[in-house]
């Protein structure tokens, strides 16, 4: 299993090539650029400081808690754009060696795991579906999915509980971080475990001990929303019904704009060879059976508005996760097919890799219009929330500011804004106030406790200006 040092050096390379696309978006902008990553900021800085309310975003307080490690060690706002990039190599390397551990370590099997790693990094992020490109629970969860995945398959094959044992440990430890990372998984684990159901009803004592999920799930959940047990399976049971309309951007999803069309063709061909040859069915079936299943749930949410377990969108980037490994599969059956015309031309062996590498990647950066990205805050943003960091705003008090900077508002000052674009207070107030006259601002000055203003604009309303910047002001009202 040890790897040759050329290949450690082609791994490397891949590595480098995941860290320059992912971190792609953060040339030229330091900042998070997600309103999920302000609101994630905001929640750990929240558990550190004793804030956190665990009935409010309490279901992904696992990855808070890992956030919050962080930031004993950095600024969570200064760090957070390596964060993707940095994680997206370990999903990659996580990927690269469970393929390898599951197919071999033979030329076909380090150029299968290596190229369902470069197939992983050409998977495409926007701020619809999200990706790589964020460090979110979701992105967070992907190593995770692929270890326990792995490891529930290799104990049905080596028919050893304890390999299945410390895929049910990972499932456990996603419940607080992002449950639906393990919910997605359970109609294709159960058909996969009929197909192995021998070994299931030989240790059915065991496999009881998987009702351990679902019911630590339901005391989680029940704990952060406050609710009896009984009356937490009930809102469990509809809040896993996710309807048309539940994502912030409801639009059709073009399945190009999640992965490539190269690698679509070479998905399609791994899944082939794995499905059409009984010893390879028997070993690989499980990533053809993820890709259909996941598949099945799209087709279903597009007939009947509904999807089960896991939201569409989050779907969509579970489809697109399980494809690396086959089109890794259909790009090493096409190359060994080629073999005999390579033989002795080495040259064109390299360019047909090159070729296909830039289909794989040609596309990257086409992104639909009402998806691509956003600034929340720029430098003399950042600079005015900075200011508001060394005034004092008491107890219950807030700072009125516009809703895109005012979601970068707590992570930055560690004040409470007004409203958000999404995940805080009154954004209907906040437009309301920039929209209005005097009288109308100095009402919601007093409906919300405001203390200080924060305008992109001088606000001539008789208020004292203490900030006036690179276009910004402050006035404590």
């Amino acid at each position: 299993m040890k790897l040759q040092k050329s290949q450690v050096v082609y791994l490397v390379l891949v590595c480098v090539l995941t860290f320059v696309l992912i971190f792609t978006p953060h040339y030229g902008n330091r900042f998070p650029i997600h309103i999920d990553e302000w609101h994630h900021i905001s929640e750990a800085i929240k558990l550190f400081d004793g804030s956190f309310i665990i009935s409010h975003f309490g279901v992904e307080m696992g990855f808070h808690f890992f956030l919050s490690f962080l930031s004993n060690f950095f600024n969570l706002v200064s760090v957070y754009q390596f964060l993707p990039a940095l994680w997206a190599i370990v999903s990659g390397l996580v990927l690269f060696f469970v393929v390898r551990a599951k197919v071999g370590s033979s030329r076909d099997g380090f150029l299968i795991a290596i190229f369902s790693m470069i197939f992983f990094a050409s998977i495409k992020s926007n701020t619809n579906i999200t990706g790589l490109w964020f460090f979110t629970p979701l992105t967070f969860a992907i190593p995770f999915i692929y270890l326990y995945i792995y490891f529930f398959t290799k104990g049905f094959e080596e028919r050893k509980v304890g390999y299945v044992l410390v895929s049910l440990g990972i499932m456990l430890f996603l419940i607080p971080v992002h449950s639906i990372s393990f919910l997605f998984s359970i109609p294709f684990l159960l058909v996969y475990s009929y197909f192995h159901r021998d070994f299931v009803l030989k240790n059915y004592k065991f496999f009881l001990v998987f009702l351990i999920v679902p019911l630590v799930g339901i005391i989680f959940y029940s704990y952060v929303r406050d609710l009896s047990i009984l009356n937490g399976l009930k809102e469990l049971l509809v809040q896993l019904q996710f309807r048309r309309g539940w994502g912030v951007l409801e639009r059709n999803n073009s399945p190009f704009e999640i992965y490539s069309l190269i690698g679509y063709v070479f998905a399609l061909i791994g899944s082939f060879v794995i499905l059409s040859k009984p010893k390879l069915r028997k070993r690989y079936f499980i990533f053809p059976l993820w890709t259909l299943s996941v598949l099945i749930y799209l087709i279903i949410f597009k007939i009947s508005g509904i999807s089960f377990l896991s939201p569409y969108q989050r779907n969509i980037y579970y489809f697109a996760i399980s494809l690396p490994v086959l089109s890794g599969f259909g790009f090493v059956a096409v190359l060994n097919t080629l073999k005999g015309f390579f033989e002795g031309r080495k040259f064109f062996r390299g360019l047909f890799i090159v070729i296909v590498l830039f289909f794989v990647f040609v596309s990257y950066f086409d992104i639909p219009k009402n998806t691509r990205l956003y600034q929340v805050v720029d430098e003399d943003g950042y600079d005015a929330l900075k200011f508001l960091s060394s005034v004092e705003v008491k107890d219950g008090e807030r700072v009125m500011a516009p809703v895109f900077i005012s979601t970068a508002m707590f992570s930055v000052s560690s004040h409470e804004p007004v409203g958000t674009i999404f995940f805080y207070g009154n954004r209907g107030d906040v437009e309301s106030f920039f929209k209005g006259d005097c009288s109308t601002r100095e009402g919601l000055i007093d409906k919300h406790r405001v203390r200080y203003v924060l305008s992109e604009k001088e606000l001539e309303c008789g208020w004292v200006e203490i900030y006036g910047d690179k276009g910004w002001f402050v006035y404590g009202v």
